[in-house]
């Protein structure tokens, strides 16, 4: 569905831009050939309604073309900004469930409170991946983020002891690294006071 979503948006905007092409094309056609062809200019001085009535609608084209593209672009903008937000909130809720999980590792006793952080975090995803596969750098974002919560769910359903769970803490952390790099260009859309989240020590 979200695929469908961006190849239909692709096209649609695919659409506009040639019409705007195929417009200018006309229009510079049309004053070149008034310029300098004699015969072209006798013959729309002998039909002015209709060079009337073509160059009207050659500008209500234009303009509901470029009225059409601006009010997209206002869209996309805002889409952007809505996108990286909900990226921003999975970001803080995997900074709480890593946090939880690495001080899981290597414990003695078993605890609940990385579950409690995993779980949230899992159904927020699944509510959030819709709206974040349409967009690039949140589809990338997205990836490493189900990463992150597969790798952490498996060092929960089987704890790590010995030296196996250095490698544990390290893979995380690994992935946890990536996953910040590719939450950056979202954090960049936003407001320089929202960004102070990713600048946080993870431990």
């Amino acid at each position: 569905m979200g695929a469908g979503r961006s190849t239909s948006g692709s096209i649609a905007a695919y659409a506009r831009r040639g019409g705007a092409a195929a417009i200018a094309l006309t229009l510079l056609a049309l004053v070149a050939c008034d310029l300098w062809v004699a015969g072209f200019r006798g013959w729309w001085d002998r039909h002015s309604l209709t060079g009337s009535i073509v160059a009207s609608l050659l500008v209500v084209g234009a303009t509901g073309l470029i009225f059409d593209e601006a009010i997209a672009r206002h869209q996309r903008r805002d889409r952007a900004t809505s996108v990286a937000v909900q990226g921003m909130i999975l970001y803080a809720q995997a900074r709480q469930a890593f946090r939880a999980v690495v001080a899981e590792i290597g414990r003695a006793s078993d605890s609940d409170d990385a579950l409690e952080q995993v779980r949230p975090l899992a159904n927020m995803v699944l509510s959030a991946s819709p709206s974040l596969f349409d967009d690039t750098q949140a589809r990338l974002f997205l990836d490493r983020l189900q990463r992150l919560m597969g790798s952490m769910i498996r060092t929960l359903a089987k704890p790590p002891a010995g030296g196996a769970a250095g490698d544990a803490r390290k893979r995380l952390e690994t992935e946890m690294a990536q996953l910040q790099a590719s939450a950056e260009p979202l954090r960049a859309r936003l407001p320089a006071e929202y960004r102070s989240m990713l600048d946080e020590p993870l431990v």
